[in-house]
């Protein structure tokens, strides 16, 4: 389970989301809670295969008109996911999104990211009613960010911060009254920007480790001595078939009177002696 808490500017009540790992007929999946303002209540299930683009279906109880939507997630990982491996985000995310009013949104994420240092710039058109004319492109600030893990109970869930220096539009547009006009308020400022908390699994105990290797040595011993033991079996029987084989064949030779040449020699010289 996930849980977190975005600070938003203007006066907006923070977004909390909340996110469930779920199974779909055998496919995994993601349900969703979005709480802040009125508008931004949400329950969502969406579809989180490793190596296929995400289907999501909503349901925004406050949107009178189109209550119900359904988006397509597109993203850089494998086959179009929009994790790239396990639950880390793409570095591109475009979704396309109809609601049940038939008007259409698109919305592109760009957040590159070189370990706990990450650039934001999301891109969101106005919905098009019914798909006839497109909306309106606007832009969000631009923000770098940082991430701060905290484990906490011994590792059994984290805390992340993520801290960023968002750079207002103004400021990438360059403004109408040039950079050496500048407002304060259009410089750059260091924000709070989410707080997550994820469980983890609880590791597994140190004894239960030990037992795991000894279990395993244990058993490796038993099964050498195993083959040591039909290996030596396998020796004795095929000396035994040897030494039956020769006793055999020397018996056939007694009861066929044959004499080798030594024996033959010696019967000779007794007679000559005679």
């Amino acid at each position: 389970m996930k849980a977190s808490v975005k600070l938003r500017e203007d006066g907006a009540a923070p977004l909390l989301r909340a996110k469930l790992p779920v199974a779909l007929f055998s496919v995994p999946a993601v349900a969703s809670l979005t709480a802040g303002d009125p508008a931004n209540l949400r329950l969502s299930l969406a579809t989180a295969a490793p190596a296929l683009p995400s289907l999501r279906l909503s349901y925004a109880p406050n949107r009178a008109t189109s209550p119900l939507s359904l988006a397509v997630v597109l993203g850089s990982g494998p086959g179009g996911s929009p994790s790239s491996s396990g639950a880390a985000a793409s570095a591109i995310t475009m979704a396309v999104e109809v609601n049940t009013a038939g008007a259409v949104s698109f919305s592109l994420a760009l957040k590159p990211s070189l370990g706990d240092f990450a650039v934001r710039k999301r891109f969101d058109s106005a919905a098009a009613g019914g798909g006839g004319g497109s909306g309106s492109s606007a832009s969000a600030a631009s923000e770098v960010t940082m991430r701060s893990a905290i484990p906490v109970r011994g590792g059994a869930a984290a805390v992340s911060v993520r801290w960023g220096v968002r750079i207002p539009a103004e400021v990438t547009a360059g403004g109408e009254e040039g950079a050496a006009a500048l407002a304060l308020r259009r410089l750059p400022f260091l924000v709070l920007g989410k707080v997550t908390v994820e469980r983890r699994p609880p590791p597994p105990p140190a004894s239960t480790a030990e037992e795991t290797t000894t279990t395993t040595v244990e058993k490796t011993r038993r099964e050498n001595e195993r083959l040591t033991r039909e290996l030596d079996e396998l020796r004795a029987a095929a000396t035994e078939k040897t030494e039956r084989k020769m006793t055999s064949a020397a018996a056939g030779r007694r009861s066929s009177g044959w004499r080798s040449p030594e024996m033959a020699g010696d019967r000779k010289t007794v007679d000559l002696g005679r």
